[in-house]
């Protein structure tokens, strides 16, 4: 751990700053991860839709 020997204050708007920073990063892969989520979720509904299409067609 580094001394804060001299200039305290700006070792601790460092340490907030690489806070912000990691809470920053944090929230935006959650964000990532659920746009993908709902992407892939609307992509597997799509392909549900048009296999159901096929089959319904097909049986016809």
């Amino acid at each position: 751990m580094k001394r804060l020997i001299g200039r305290p204050q700006e070792a601790l708007l460092c340490a907030k700053a690489k806070r912000q920073l990691q809470m920053f990063s944090v929230a935006k892969a959650k964000r990532q991860l659920q746009m993908y989520s709902v992407a892939k979720a609307k992509r597997q509904q799509q392909m549900f839709s048009v296999a159901k299409a096929k089959r319904q067609l097909q049986s016809a």
